[in-house]
């Protein structure tokens, strides 16, 4: 499966590479000298059919083999080729995964996986550009999404032809997933937050190199999904990125969410991982031994081993994630928990541009279309499931106290979740994971009197022909509208030959991804987002969002609007909920 895979997706993008940058061969290709040495890209055309140049599968550390599984990143040497290939001609593999909300992908990758993709718009190459340039561009540094377990940074996912009809500079970024990213014994012997350092160490490539692509180092942003959205706010989070980047953007995801929560025994999980590997002994060596142990398995074993965590669910549960690090280990990412450094305002002071779409629960709820058997023992797992995803809850009346605000009482339930529940899941899911994490964040923030950076809200409601709701439920009866769910923006931002169609020009999903794109360029250069008012928040002390929602015009398909999505009742009831 591993292979068929990789075939397809260098078939794939040979053909893109081929297709749309011309012949790879060419001696008139871009051409770029860092510190590192000097590389050789490839042409590729924008949406509106502007050159630019592609840099992809740049090394910024060492591949993390051997002793630096489960380490931290160390930056790469200088390569020893005279020119390094970054056409894309071969592509690098995503780095080693299964992704469980796409398990009939099966296992995808390789362990060494930290390379990272640079697209800038042709003019900032020519010497009389580099020579006249009064503004460096802006550069928008995207985290991919995925649950700390899977994504991908790849063109075929990924790509830059929607962002690059603005002037600005994009790098899409590999980090370490699952047990190689996070896995952790809470001390020395393996600290964890490999895939967050991987990230830091991404960040600070950039800082160093993105001059030398006509970047300007005083206007980089992270940006970044879900996971990456998340990512984006733990970055923020880390007093040792002062002065690598200048603003934030999370996208459908933040830190104080409970998937995002710390692990409250990691060492307990890692010997656990040691014990599903078949790892005799592993809960008697001492962590140093565990890990050495852990380093001499082969790295596709890991992955097989994921599913032992899920009991044979066929639920998305996120296994590995952020931990919080002992203050004695040298360069620790994360010392305190996102919820007590958040809110005494320990954070990097830079403006941060967050929001949702109306449905982001879906990516939660959607696995239940999976489920067809009906029976006491599936409610049973089910429950658990549910309470274990939402996270924070341990009253013993917990799922009752659910029903009764969401449904009335269980019994309006019947045997167990099915399809037909499916609306009501989203909205817990939507609720507790997305909108109350993303409110709760906001109003402490107005609480730190020595953060002055501000932030900026924005709600995209746009809907157009095609859904993430096709990949995340592909059987699923086509009538069945979902509404706009988690990752629909990304169809706008970024291009996905191999899951999505392209746009036509000047169809009102072209127009819907002008609009929203200048949104992310803008914010990028400025630092400020439009609002309806001078600076001011609402009645309810709440920032307005910026929204983006169909309209009735044929010319301007997307209405700009503005809402306050605060709602107090969801609010106390969340902050009830995990107060028990």
């Amino acid at each position: 499966m591993l292979t068929r895979v990789v075939v397809i997706l260098t078939v794939v993008l040979l053909a893109i590479v081929s297709s749309r940058s011309g012949n790879p061969c060419a001696q008139n290709v871009p051409r770029v000298c860092i510190q590192d040495g000097c590389m050789r890209g490839s042409w590729m055309r924008s949406l509106h059919g502007e050159r630019y140049e592609a840099f992809i599968g740049v090394p910024f550390a060492k591949p993390p083999l051997g002793a630096l599984r489960f380490a931290n990143p160390v930056p790469n040497d200088p390569w020893t080729e005279k020119e390094l290939d970054a056409s894309g001609r071969i592509p690098r593999a995503p780095c080693l995964q299964l992704n469980l909300f796409l398990p009939e992908r099966g296992v995808e990758g390789k362990e060494d996986c930290l390379y990272l993709n640079v697209y800038r718009p042709f003019k900032s190459n020519t010497t009389e550009a580099a020579d006249n340039a009064t503004e460096p561009l802006a550069t928008l540094v995207y985290i991919h999404g995925g649950g700390f377990l899977a994504g991908y940074n790849s063109p075929l996912v990924a790509g830059a032809e929607k962002l690059m009809d603005h002037k600005v500079i994009l790098v899409t970024v590999a980090y370490r997933l699952g047990a190689f990213g996070f896995l952790s014994t809470g001390d020395a012997a393996a600290s964890g937050n490999f895939g967050l350092k991987d990230q830091r160490l991404a960040l600070r490539w950039v800082q160093r190199n993105i001059q030398t692509f006509g970047g300007d180092p005083r206007l980089v942003t992270v940006m970044g999904h879900s996971a990456g959205g998340a990512s984006v706010h733990l970055q923020m989070m880390h007093l040792g990125n002062e002065g690598v980047f200048a603003r934030a953007i999370s996208l459908s995801g933040n830190a104080l969410a409970p998937w995002c929560a710390p692990r409250a025994n990691p060492e307990q999980l890692a010997r656990r991982q040691a014990d599903l590997l078949g790892i005799k002994e592993a809960y008697r060596m001492n962590t140093s031994e565990l890990v050495e142990t852990l380093r001499s398995i082969e790295a596709d074993q890991f992955v097989h081993s994921y599913k032992g965590f899920t009991n044979g669910s066929r639920y998305p549960v996120i296994v590995y994630g952020p931990v919080v690090e002992p203050s004695t280990i040298p360069d620790a990412f994360l010392t305190d928990t996102p919820k007590e450094l958040w809110s005494r305002g320990e954070h990097l002071s830079v403006p941060w541009l967050t929001g949702i779409v109306p449905n982001d629960g879906f990516i939660f709820s959607a696995p239940i279309l999976k489920d067809t058997d009906c029976s006491k023992e599936t409610f049973v797992q089910q429950k658990t499931l549910l309470l274990n995803v939402l996270g924070g809850a341990k009253a013993s009346d917990a799922l009752s106290i659910l029903m009764e605000h969401f449904v009335g009482n269980q019994s309006a339930i019947g045997e167990c979740f099915t399809k037909d529940h499916v609306n009501i899941l989203t909205k817990i899911f939507n609720e507790g994971l997305f909108v109350y994490p993303l409110t709760l964040s906001v109003r402490q923030h107005a609480n730190h009197t020595r953060t002055k950076a501000p932030i900026h809200l924005y709600k995209f409601n746009y809907k157009g022909p095609h859904s993430y709701s096709s990949i995340l439920a592909p059987d699923n009866d086509l009538a069945q509208d979902f509404g706009i769910v988690h990752c629909d923006e990304l169809i706008y931002i970024f291009r996905a030959p191999i899951l999505f169609p392209d746009f036509r020009k000047n169809t009102p999903d072209a127009k819907a991804t002008k609009r929203i794109t200048k949104l992310l360029v803008d914010f990028a250069r400025t630092g400020i987002a439009p609002a309806s008012t001078d600076g001011e928040v609402s009645t309810t002390e709440f920032p307005e969002a910026l929204e983006l929602t169909n309209s009735n015009s044929a010319d301007e398909p997307v209405l700009q609007k503005y809402t306050n999505f605060y709602d107090e009742n969801m609010f106390n009831f969340w902050t009830r909920f995990y107060s028990y």
